[in-house]
């Protein structure tokens, strides 16, 4: 399974939005002084407005300009703290009239200290405030939101680009100072600020080459399976998809299944997944640009499988990081899924009418389905979650068995660079690529379905 974070690029836009502001103040001042140039009884009065108006803005302007520096101080230090493993300069950055905050706080210190952490930083515009609601306004004393606040951070040795978490802090200022006094005053108007691994208990880390795994010391010996599951499973994803991607690959391992939702944003139903690949992608028209690749597990339905399913659901996830770059808002569902399958289940010896089973018992009543899977059918909540993977599969099955795996590939490729609109973007890739046209590719499908599982 497949999951992105889709988030804009525009974390230089939010540094300029306080230039406006800025200078809308300097311009009142400037013409407050022009104006102050006639000598006219009537030029003398408004002299006087001016003056007061010039130092009202001047004081407005000072006060802002030093919240402001105030603001990017205290953020400034909790980051560094963190990188420098500084506990008590971390705690300086908490509202000291706030003690279960500041356990809280702590803890999280605390749960980070194993996590290999290349960096660890904060952006926000101090010129744009989030307006007050009822627990942001409950502090007695002076208290500012950011309007957007992001946490950027890599992991060392395997995120090349920082990821990015959006939060929601509260400050307060107490004796000409400013602290963090909360990061969940606005979870009722629904921003909820991100989360990771490490905000629900200590992080444990399981490291080879080419495999980072995290999680929590209870599921140490879990963790240990993954990481040579992985690098085991990274070869048999080159094999098909070649070597033009990381090849390094961060897992999670949460403790419960509510702590992957969490930590993958999804709060659909996950209770019939094994794992789920995650990403942030940028939103809009090029390329995915994707940042933060995860392979979340799925604690509840781990054990379940034996070591041949581990090595299936394994190698689909790592379809998924490969492929992610070339995969876009052209790409469907059933060829995104279909294809980590045809990855996942290659050479692994497990009969078609066994992988697509709940397929064949509609087709051998003769309901072959008419079109490719919709996105929707790959909801967790869907009826047919499974016939939706299981004809997907075949789909990229056929393309691999009459044109080639290669052809697959390159199809794939094609589907996700184009800019259209996924049927169109498959109608271009079949003609191309394939040399069919996109009716003729389903009816190829069909037949192939219906063969297979007859």
């Amino acid at each position: 399974m497949s999951d992105v974070r889709r988030t804009p690029s525009r974390r230089f836009a939010l540094v300029l939005a306080a230039v406006p502001l800025v200078a809308l103040l300097l311009a009142e001042a400037g013409l407050a002084v022009r104006n102050s140039t006639d000598d006219s009884p009537t030029s003398q009065t408004g002299q006087h407005h001016a003056s007061t108006t010039t130092t009202q803005a001047e004081r407005a302007a000072e006060a802002e300009a030093a919240r402001a520096a105030a603001l990017r101080d205290v953020v400034h230090r909790r980051a560094d703290a963190l990188i420098q493993h500084d506990r008590a300069e971390w705690r300086s950055t908490l509202d000291p009239a706030r003690p279960r905050f500041d356990r809280q706080q702590m803890q999280l210190f605390d749960n980070l200290r194993e996590v290999p952490l290349a960096s660890w930083t904060y952006s926000f515009d101090p010129g744009q405030e989030r307006p007050a609601v009822g627990r942001s306004t409950r502090y007695g004393v002076p208290s500012w939101a950011p309007l957007t606040f992001r946490l950027h951070y890599r992991l060392k040795g395997f995120d090349k680009r920082a990821t990015s978490l959006m939060q929601y802090p509260t400050f307060v200022q107490r004796d000409g100072d400013w602290y963090f006094a909360s990061f969940d005053d606005f979870r009722g108007q629904g921003r909820r600020s991100a989360t990771d691994l490490w905000d629900f208990g200590p992080v444990s880390v399981v490291r080879t080459p080419d495999v980072l795994v995290l999680g929590h010391p209870a599921s140490l010996a879990t963790m240990q399976g993954l990481a040579a599951e992985v690098a085991a499973d990274i070869p048999r994803v080159n094999a098909v998809w070649g070597s033009n991607w990381a090849q390094r690959v961060v897992v999670l391992v949460p403790s419960t299944q509510h702590e992957l939702s969490q930590v993958v944003n999804d709060y659909g139903d996950l209770s019939d997944i094994a794992a789920v690949a995650t990403a942030e992608v940028t939103v809009g028209k090029g390329d995915p640009n994707p940042v933060g690749d995860r392979i979340g597990i799925n604690p509840a339905n781990w054990p379940k499988l034996s070591t041949l399913g581990r090595r299936i659901v394994i190698t689909h996830e790592l379809t998924h990081v490969a492929s992610r770059a070339v995969t876009s808002g052209s790409t469907p569902k059933w060829l995104a899924e279909g294809f980590a399958d045809y990855v996942g289940y290659l050479d692994s010896g497990v009969p078609t009418t066994f992988v697509a089973q709940d397929l064949r018992s509609e087709v051998l009543t003769g309901k072959v389905p008419q079109t490719f899977p919709t996105d929707e059918s790959f909801r967790g909540s869907s009826a047919r979650l499974s016939q939706s993977y299981e004809a997907s599969w075949l789909a990229c099955r056929l393309i691999a068995q009459r044109w080639g795996q290669a052809a697959l590939v390159r199809f794939y490729a094609a589907v996700g660079r184009s800019h259209a609109r996924p049927a169109a973007a498959v109608a271009a890739a079949a003609t191309h690529v394939l040399h069919v046209s996109s009716r003729e590719l389903l009816s190829q499908w069909r037949g192939f379905v219906r063969s297979e599982l007859s």
